[in-house]
């Protein structure tokens, strides 16, 4: 097992206990059903804060759509092509040929 795939197990392990640990302890201070809404919050902050983190980590915060942009956005644009025939073209489907399958070239 290389270095960094033993780091990030590590990074893993240590957040599975963080937010193990913060469960138990709302679980003890909380009755049940406010403890249990307070858990799910407390996950879903959690995970929140550790994807913004991954993302500032590599570059991405900034872009545009954040953390749910599928492909970075710096300022280039893409070309679709057709599959079928090769059209470069921006539809839906092929304005030539009428397929939807396209490439990205």
């Amino acid at each position: 097992m290389s270095s960094t795939n033993k780091q990030f197990l590590m990074n893993q392990l240590v957040w599975i206990g963080i937010s193990f640990a913060i469960s138990i302890t709302i679980s003890m201070l909380l009755p049940f059903p406010i403890s249990l809404v307070a858990i799910v919050g407390t996950f879903l902050l959690l995970n929140y804060y550790i994807r913004r983190r991954m993302m500032s980590r590599i570059g991405n915060v900034g872009a545009i759509g954040g953390m749910f942009s599928p492909i970075p956005t710096n300022g280039s644009s893409l070309n679709y092509y057709c599959m079928g025939c090769g059209k470069q073209h921006r539809q839906t489907a092929c304005p030539k040929c009428g397929s939807k399958m396209k490439r990205i070239g």
